[in-house]
């Protein structure tokens, strides 16, 4: 049965605690959220694109990130620790849709796939050498390179973003830049024409 009283309307049996809402996450005063949005919403979105490769499913990640975020009553106000906190659950999210495209795929039938035309404007956007080459790094390397160099974030924010220790991070990116520098000398030498 509820009661309202005033604007809050209350369960009955349930007094109106701070232990029942989260002492973490302020649920009467969330003006500091929106700012928050605002600010690291293209960030956030360009981010689970790195991860996806897809445009849709990066806006979907980042939608529900900022819900999950939201509900949370472990969300930290300060934009540093938010940024942490949405990004991390940003990974999670693009890990439980790659889980879940690779048990699709396994059930699916071994009929071929229909080109979509979207995808195919998609591919073909941008550096096709560079594009090629970074869908060749692994799913840390590509995290580790976006935070650093397209975010431009230092070595030790990106490790605390990751949760990976910071001489891991500078080795992922040291690696990561060797792979893309073989893989595009490759490409380079491969569209050369002798005279």
């Amino acid at each position: 049965m509820l009661e309202t009283i005033g604007s809050t309307q209350l369960l009955w049996g349930q007094a109106e605690r701070p232990e029942a809402r989260g002492t973490s996450l302020k649920t009467d005063d969330r003006s500091w959220f929106e700012p928050l949005v605002r600010s690291l919403g293209r960030p956030a979105w360009k981010y689970a694109f790195v991860l996806v490769h897809d445009v849709d499913v990066a806006q979907d990640l980042v939608q529900e990130a900022f819900a999950k975020v939201w509900a949370s009553a472990n969300t930290p106000a300060a934009e540093v620790e938010f940024r942490r906190y949405l990004y991390r659950t940003i990974i999670n999210l693009a890990h439980n849709y790659r889980s879940q495209q690779i048990r699709a795929a396994t059930l699916r039938d071994t009929d071929p796939a229909l080109i979509d035309p979207l995808d195919e404007v998609d591919r073909r956007a941008g550096d096709m050498a560079v594009r090629t080459a970074l869908k060749g790094l692994s799913v840390r390397e590509r995290q580790a390179i976006y935070l650093r160099y397209y975010e431009d974030q230092s070595f030790a924010e990106t490790a605390r973003i990751m949760g990976t220790p910071h001489v891991t991070v500078r080795v992922i990116v040291h690696r990561a830049l060797r792979k893309l520098k073989r893989q595009l000398q490759a490409n380079a030498s491969g569209d050369k024409v002798a005279i």
